[in-house]
């Protein structure tokens, strides 16, 4: 009803109203499937045979948990607003106060549907970042504290879960820290959702505004990838024909099997999907969800593909399927440098001096490793100039790994629970069967003094 009281005749309700909405009567499911008619309110029966070819496709959706309809006379003639929205519901919570003192905690009871498994919270708080709340679960039920930390404001919660389509937004709701909940508010035309003449064109705002957020956050840009942009379209062309917005297909799988199927190595594979009816809405929507807000803030990722596809057109108004895939391509290293870490990671955890010898042996392994070689080709010569070093050491071990990223290199996982003397580590760059080109190939030679 209060919906129906605002709707422009467009018929298009902008996303922050529909959101403030469901805040305010205390709803913490995400967006409603939202049927807008414009018509004599006294004569609903013209208006139901108005919305019953739409109706077959919203219930297939699974909105058909709760249906609310409100209706508001907007002219003299009698001439108004119906507002029918449909709503699905998978998770089911004791009550979530809507504020929250500063610095104060209180904890998230919930349970999900049985069709759901792994739940997750992730929090959006005040600054911007965004953290995956621990959790305690059994059998669907789970809990977890949610603690007002670091200043001020709000903090966006959502619950995701996985079923048959994949990761799922179950809930997705503000909790305001130190202050109370806002009773009112004003929107305004988006500048970002002008019309948009071509997908193409779509794709580059899209990618402008993901950018431009990045940077707001001091992240570098993503750089825009074509082969991946490229599985991405086709996707949202799926989405499209099958009117089925999720990250699992029971065609073409996964995000990761999608990016495999192209023959795409990469050690990083994110996927946002939406389907929304303008760019600055959808983007707003994502950014507004905390685990796709991940995604597009990435620090893993580098690159970005992004497909658009057309779908229906409502209210004058084109309805849009989005694809957003993030890879990454690993960035070139200094061999010496990342060397030193790795040793001062290690060293960090027992005392561990460099060998020069050792080194030199690690970096050839290592650099036969990033032309393709196998470890079996590499690793005789390696033991022969082992051996070649005489008697000074009395065992020698090795570690061979690969990374995309210097960050995950752990020196405790490396030593395990070997306390070596000296150490010998070898970077190199190159092509690795998952991770792709730019792989950061990485031999450690850990050796005991006789």
């Amino acid at each position: 009803a209060e919906l129906a009281e605002v709707v422009p005749e467009t018929g298009i309700v902008s996303y922050g109203l529909v959101e403030f909405a469901l805040q305010r009567n205390g709803i913490i499911e995400p967006s409603p499937h939202l049927l807008v008619v414009w018509g004599d309110i006294d004569a609903p029966t013209d208006i139901v045979k108005q919305l019953t070819p739409r109706f077959a496709e919203i219930f297939a959706d699974g909105a058909s948990a709760r249906v609310g309809v409100g209706v508001a006379k907007r002219m003299p003639d009698g001439t108004g607003a119906i507002v029918f929205a449909l709503q699905g519901s998978g998770v089911t919570t004791a009550p979530i106060p809507r504020s929250v003192a500063a610095g104060g905690t209180f904890t998230l009871d919930a349970v999900v549907e049985s069709r759901f498994r792994d739940p997750e919270v992730f929090i959006t708080r005040d600054d911007g970042t965004t953290d995956r709340s621990d959790i305690r679960a059994k059998n669907g039920a789970f809990s977890t504290p949610i603690t007002c930390k670091g200043g001020v404001g709000r903090q966006q919660i959502e619950i995701t879960a996985i079923d048959a389509s994949g990761s799922t937004v179950l809930a997705n709701f503000p909790v305001w820290c130190g202050m109370a909940p806002p009773l009112s508010i004003t929107v305004e035309p988006s500048r970002d959702d002008g019309p948009v003449a071509t997908a193409g064109e779509a794709e580059q705002r899209f990618l402008a505004l993901v950018n431009r957020d990045r940077a707001a956050a001091g992240l570098p840009p993503f750089a825009h990838d074509a082969s991946v942009a490229n599985v991405a379209r086709v996707y949202s062309e799926e989405m499209r024909r099958t009117k089925n917005v999720a990250h699992v297909s029971p065609t073409t799988g996964s995000a990761a099997d999608r990016v495999r199927a192209a023959k795409i190595k990469t050690a990083v594979v994110l996927e946002n999907v939406a389907r929304a009816y303008g760019v600055g809405e959808a983007h707003l929507g994502l950014m507004n969800s905390p685990g796709h807000r991940a995604n597009l803030m990435s620090k893993q990722a580098t690159h970005i593909g992004i497909g658009v596809v057309f779908g229906e057109e409502v209210s004058g108004r084109r309805e849009i399927f989005i694809t957003q895939v993030f890879t990454r391509v690993t960035p070139k290293v200094d061999p010496g440098e990342a060397a030193r870490t790795i040793v001062a990671r290690m060293d960090a955890v027992h005392h561990v001096t460099t060998n020069a010898k050792l080194a030199a042996i690690a970096q050839d392994a290592a650099a036969q490793l990033a032309t393709g070689k196998t470890r079996e080709q590499v690793w005789p010569s390696v033991r022969q100039r082992v051996d070649g070093l005489g008697g000074l050491y009395g065992k020698i071990g090795s570690v061979v790994t690969a990374a995309s990223e210097l960050d995950s290199i752990d020196g405790k996982q490396l030593l395990g629970d070997y306390k070596p003397d000296d150490v010998g580590v070898g970077v190199a760059q190159g092509l690795h069967p998952e991770i792709g080109d730019g792989a950061i190939w990485i031999v450690i030679l850990m050796a005991d003094k006789r």
